[in-house]
């Protein structure tokens, strides 16, 4: 019972802050980020919390619970923002006039390669 609740929890914290940022952000960068922080959080959280607590058991437990939450805030509010990618204008002409008429003698192109045949001039 106790792990489902931290498990709804984890869900709805990583989707209010992902709702929070002020930039797009795709929910399963999120949510992978939100899972690697409270991992990450609860090693650190144990760790820490055995360490410095005068019981070690009880100071692992708390330690854990407040590094998974902690880890889990962090995860998702650090998440990268949706690129965006602007349309590339295609040019109507060449895009360097002539490129072809100062090749030296012996640098032609295949004359079977269609990719490689030099333009047309008009």
């Amino acid at each position: 019972m106790r792990l489902g609740t931290a498990g709804v929890l984890a869900a709805a914290l990583t989707a209010i802050l992902s709702a929070c940022s002020s930039y797009p952000v795709d929910p399963e960068v999120a949510t992978e980020r939100a899972f690697t922080g409270a991992v990450l959080g609860t090693a650190l959280g144990t760790g820490i919390g055995a360490t410095f607590a005068i019981n070690p058991g009880i100071g692992a437990v708390i330690g854990a619970e407040s590094g998974a939450t902690l880890g889990t805030a962090a995860g998702v509010i650090t998440s990268p923002p949706v690129p965006t990618y602007q349309p590339i204008p295609i040019p109507t002409e060449a895009v360097i006039p002539d490129f072809y008429d100062n090749w030296p003698p012996g640098y032609h192109a295949s004359p079977d390669n269609p990719e490689t045949t030099q333009p047309a001039h008009g």
